[in-house]
């Protein structure tokens, strides 16, 4: 694990050095225990390593015998055992217990179509000096970010953008297409950034440069095969067997493990899992929330904590450390994802990263098992749909819209009687409704262009159950670009690699091509899951509500963060102001703060929106240095369970 940074174009010799330190200076917190360059005329590659397997002789950059291959790598690769025994076999050579080094060899013997043999999670740059072409890629599931950015000089790539922003001093300024699309997403979809010029690697491409110029294409499978379930407990057996094994496989690491533990399933089977095949109690972590009322999982994962005998530790957050810590968590965040649990996360890994160096999560377990609320709509909306639309829309939305707050309620009536798949997608996804985004923009938004981003991950899946094109375009667009960027800037900004065994390959392979009723069977969702880890977790914990990693935001910006919040969005320098209609902005604040709306998902946006341009945009962001794995923690509880 580790964060890489190069180039290929036209640095001057004398000016490469410096330009490398900049870029590596930049992701420091990625790898603090390694560092290593590579030049050649028109390329250079860096490396920061965190280092997890093989300590010894992991050093990157890494080459083939002859030196004509080199690759920087940051992730891990679960399966190079099994690489390195087949490429041993035919006649590599190998220096090193690394799995970086089986991207190396893979790449000789199989040219890129190694990427399809990679089970793991990595953004990797490899350097052909024979044929002068360099190639980026990031995992099927974009479990590891790349960011690229295209200049006069050449082509840039990094694991973060500041390096890109170091590189050549850029100067930030907003993308005003990624801007709509982040009012619709809450978040920026691959490959646009908020930073213009600046681009992500979508999930599962690759990225080739060359004298011939740069070309992007896909090389994970764009179509899910159509699993034949024998019977019900055959499909049981075959989860079970596959998430067991993926488990198996990330605990691999020569550094002290652990979990990340909430109060669902998800963490609970993960925990299960590594207490089965570990001699040792594993160590566990929560977060849990001053006053946080519903969203505070602390008993819960006391619970599982007990009932597994792990050592679990625990912090509570309240609403005046979301504020101290905010700025910070932004700064190492780098674009704007108005997700809430981001805070939380960044705390746990901060406290996992003082007991371990590696953490299991259950991330990635909902999409493919149909875990949302979202996913009992697109099941059973075409009842809604059959509604005649003169009774849907001259009583059933006018009575739900003017209902107080149930924000979700009327998210889920004005998407689902819409007919077309890509379409309803975005509806549903969609944080700013188009009449209060017309309202704060003072135009239509392009929706349009959120649609075509929905249909890109739908394509050639159109004929497919459209709950399961749903999760299938869920994993590759807010999973990859929202929760699990947020999942890997927090905790690499602590200093920890976070591991997801729900995103295993072999493990995706088979649970996202089962069919959508053993998904969800009746009103059940995640029902093949659940059935599965049942073997392994109670029904105490098998019956618990799904919350997910919750954060009281509604709570706070109702109480003392609500002055806070409206004096940065209406200040006369902010982006709000500059962009949107602050009447509307302002009666969003009230009709929130009094209960009469819920626009919590809304206000959070555009906070996190006023708070990322200052950081980045308004503010030098060189000058912005300070780790967030530094900030003063609250004070932690250990419980011996």
């Amino acid at each position: 694990m580790c964060g890489i940074a190069g180039w290929y174009g036209l640095v001057p010799s004398n000016g490469q050095q410096p330009t490398m330190q900049r870029m590596l200076q930049a992701i420091v917190h990625r790898g603090p225990d390694d560092d290593g360059t590579f030049f050649e005329p028109g390329v250079g590659l860096g490396m920061r390593r965190l280092s997890i397997i093989d300590l010894a002789t992991g050093h990157q950059p890494m080459s083939n015998e002859d030196g004509t291959v080199w690759t920087v790598f940051n992730g891990e690769i679960y399966n190079y055992h099994e690489l390195r025994k087949d490429l041993l076999s035919r006649g590599h050579q190998f220096r090193t217990k690394c799995d970086t080094e089986v991207i190396v060899h893979g790449f000789e013997e199989w040219g890129d179509a190694f990427l399809e043999k990679l089970n793991g999670m990595f953004g990797l740059a490899l350097w052909d000096s024979r044929r002068r072409r360099l190639l980026l890629a990031r995992d099927p599931f974009g479990v590891k970010p790349l960011y690229y950015r295209l200049t006069a000089d050449g082509l840039f790539f990094a694991s973060e953008i500041k390096p890109l922003l170091a590189a050549d001093k850029l100067r930030p300024s907003v993308d005003s297409e990624a801007l709509d699309l982040y009012l619709t997403f809450r978040f920026v979809p691959s490959p646009r950034t908020m930073f213009e010029g600046v681009f992500k690697l979508r999930p599962g491409h690759k990225l080739t440069s060359c004298d011939a110029g740069v070309q992007v294409e896909r090389f994970a499978p764009a179509t899910p095969r159509l699993e034949v379930v024998r019977s019900e407990r055959a499909g049981i057996e075959a989860v079970r067997c596959a998430l067991e094994a993926a488990v198996r496989r990330q605990m691999l690491s020569d550094v002290p493990i652990g979990a990340l533990l909430s109060g669902g399933v998800d963490s609970a089977t993960v925990v299960a899992l590594m207490t089965k095949h570990t001699g040792e109690r594993v160590r566990t972590f929560t977060i849990g929330f001053a006053d946080g009322g519903s969203a505070n999982e602390l008993d819960d994962a006391r619970a599982t904590a007990k009932y597994f005998g792990t050592e679990h530790h625990e912090l509570v957050l309240s609403n005046l450390d979301f504020q101290r810590m905010f700025d910070d968590v932004v700064r190492a965040l780098e674009e704007p994802i108005a997700t809430p649990s981001t805070l939380p996360l960044h705390v746990v890994c901060a406290l996992a990263r003082s007991h371990v160096k590696v953490v299991l999560t259950g991330q990635g377990a909902d999409e493919p098992a149909a875990g949302y609320h979202r996913y009992l709509g697109e099941r059973y909306g075409w009842m809604y749909r059959s509604v005649p639309s003169s009774v849907r829309s001259r009583l059933i939305s006018p009575i739900v819209e003017t209902l107080p707050r149930q924000e979700r309620l009327k998210r889920a009536v004005r998407s689902l009687g819409i007919v077309d798949p890509a379409e309803r997608f975005t509806n549903v996804y969609s944080l700013f409704p188009e009449e209060l985004k017309r309202a704060l923009t003072g135009r239509p938004s392009a929706e349009d262009r959120a649609t075509e981003v929905v249909q890109y991950w739908r394509h050639g899946i159109e004929n497919r159950n459209s709950m399961v094109q749903m999760a299938w375009v869920d994993a590759r667009l807010s999973l990859a670009d929202d929760l699990l960027i947020c999942a890997d800037k927090m905790s690499m900004a602590c200093g920890i690699e976070a591991r997801v065994p729900f995103l295993d390959l072999e493990y995706m392979n088979l649970a996202e091509n089962l069919p959508s009723d053993v998904r969800i069977r009746g009103l059940r969702r995640k029902y093949i899951l659940k059935k599965a880890c049942s073997r392994w977790i109670p029904d105490f914990i098998l019956r618990r509500p799904k919350r997910g990693f919750d954060t009281p935001i509604d709570s706070w910006f109702r109480s003392e963060v609500s002055s806070a919040v409206r004096e940065t969005l209406l200040a006369s320098n902010s982006i709000c102001d500059l962009l949107f209609d602050r009447r509307t902005i302002g009666q969003m604040l009230d009709h929130h703060r009094t209960g009469r709306q819920d626009y919590r998902r809304q206000l959070f946006g555009l906070w996190i929106l006023e708070k990322w341009h200052a950081t980045f945009v308004r503010s030098d962001v060189t000058a912005h240095r300070r780790s967030v794995s530094a900030l003063p923690l609250p004070v932690e509880t250990t419980r011996s369970t």
